[in-house]
């Protein structure tokens, strides 16, 4: 079976988040593990090829694939990589791609011409599996409104592929003025209430909606969330009634990059059965963040984007509570600037309890993973969420807020069956500062047990995070579309 995958990031070549993480490790596992012939279409963003050429990944000339788009003509090329078993297309168009400012706009903003951006990376899509896959792809796969535009142009063209379209978030839906229509050749005749209008506007992720053979959404709990008006962005309604398959499955993680025995980011290697290493990487971490950080100490992490939904507001609030637990917080992130300096604050008037780097490090976030003891999530909605993923896998116990992907992924079963190595980490509901603090200092109570603490951090490791099992939940659905 031929799936092409079309999204607007892969990692690490062009990443912002989740999504680029998904877009490498779900069609790795469908290649691998389950025979499918895989293809991935992104955009060609300034600074991949010189990424890819030092992983040593060779970047082919390019086909050439010329774009009409309504009053555009543009010169492009789809540029090959072959990555283990799946082939990465990029979508070489310098006039929509070659540019600064992050990948969607400066300073997490939006550039004026995204619908043109990602337009043309839907039309591409049509053309991409003779290119890739060699022959037309039984499933086109898109993933939020970066690539739904794909669903659209297939439409048009009468494509015989399927359309799976998957939701990471469903508060980007790219959203634009319903003038863009002939600009993108996309004929009046779709601007209707069950496909592509979205109060008087259009909306590239509704038409992925409308158009899919099936929607999935990236936890079970997600796909029921958005179901209701609190988490429906408005799309709630639509969701219940023009939707024709709606299927959640939980994301995973690339066990083998993200493994604390191989890991190169870490001062000392360690796993679930020998765990010696994790005390040193603990030590070696507190050295490096000048935080002070006694034996009886707990650790705590927050790494995340500084916004509302992540709930990081929640955190600075229990600051004043470190000292009591006998605690010590790191936060890595950046975001909304009254977060960010609500946190640069904190770090300066509890320099003794708090430690906060402004900015992404990906080799300082493992090295966050591994030393620290819990990991705090408190979002207040989470599609589905890795980085409680990637604190189980390195044997840091996640403490989340009972929603969504967190909920579907951390096993709270009470502190009895905890210490019995029937669970994964701490849950609390609702999003709030006082719930947050009880559950931290639940989780130090019952951890200071060494036993304990080993049994519940044993558990964690060895949850199997990996893409296997969710990659054929998606191989399934593609073969009940085809049969």
């Amino acid at each position: 079976m031929r799936v092409l995958h079309v999204a607007s990031e892969v990692a690490p070549f062009a990443q912002s988040g989740g999504l680029a993480d998904v877009l490498a490790g779900l069609p790795k596992a469908q290649a691998d593990s389950h025979g499918i012939d895989a293809g991935v279409l992104v955009p060609l963003y300034r600074g991949v090829a010189d990424k890819l050429a030092v992983a040593g990944i060779a970047l082919d000339p390019g086909i050439a694939l010329p774009l009409e788009l309504g009053g555009y003509r543009l010169d492009a090329a789809i540029r090959i990589a072959r990555i283990g078993r799946v082939t990465h297309g990029f979508l070489d168009c310098a006039a929509l791609y070659d540019r600064g400012g992050g990948l969607y706009g400066p300073h997490g903003g939006e550039f004026g011409d995204n619908q043109v951006r990602f337009a043309a990376l839907g039309k591409a899509a049509l053309g991409a599996g003779d290119v890739l896959l060699g022959g037309t792809p039984e499933i086109l796969h898109l993933h939020d409104w970066q690539g739904s535009a794909a669903a659209i142009y297939a439409r048009i063209a009468q494509s015989r592929s399927r359309i799976v379209t998957t939701i990471h978030n469903l508060a980007y839906r790219g959203i634009f003025p319903k003038a863009v229509l002939p600009e993108l050749g996309i004929p009046w005749s779709l601007f209707t209430v069950d496909l592509i209008e979205f109060y008087d506007q259009i909306s590239f992720l509704k038409a992925g909606l409308a158009l899919a053979d099936a929607v999935t959404t990236v936890s079970p709990s997600y796909a029921q969330e958005i179901l209701t008006p609190e988490r429906g962005e408005a799309l709630d309604g639509f969701l219940r009634a023009g939707v024709r398959r709606l299927v959640g499955i939980a994301n995973g993680i690339d066990t083998v990059a993200w493994d604390p025995a191989t890991d190169r980011a870490l001062p000392a290697p360690y796993s679930a059965n020998q765990l010696a290493g994790k005390a040193t990487c603990r030590a070696r971490l507190a050295a490096e963040l000048e935080l002070p950080v006694a034996d009886g100490d707990f650790l705590i992490a927050v790494i995340a984007r500084m916004t509302d939904q992540k709930g990081l507001d929640l955190v600075a609030d229990v600051v004043p509570e470190l000292a009591r637990l006998g605690a010590r917080l790191v936060v890595i992130g950046s975001g909304e600037p009254e977060l960010e300096q609500r946190f640069s604050w904190l770090a300066g008037t509890f320099r003794e309890h708090v430690a906060v780097r402004i900015g992404f490090d990906s080799d300082l976030a493992r090295r966050v993973y591994a030393g620290s003891d819990l990991f705090a999530m408190p979002s207040r909605f989470e599609p589905c969420g890795l980085g409680q993923l990637y604190a189980m896998r390195y044997g840091t116990i996640p403490v989340v807020h009972a929603v969504g992907g967190l909920r579907d992924t951390v096993t709270d079963p009470g502190d009895a069956e905890l210490a019995r190595g029937r669970g994964t980490g701490f849950r609390f509901e609702p999003a709030t500062p006082a719930a947050l603090a009880h559950t931290l200092e639940r989780a130090v109570a019952l951890l200071r047990d060494p036993a304990v603490f080993a049994t519940v951090r044993r558990a964690a490791m060895q949850r199997d995070s990996s893409w296997t099992a969710s990659a054929l939940d998606y191989v399934r659905l593609y073969r009940s579309l085809t049969a």
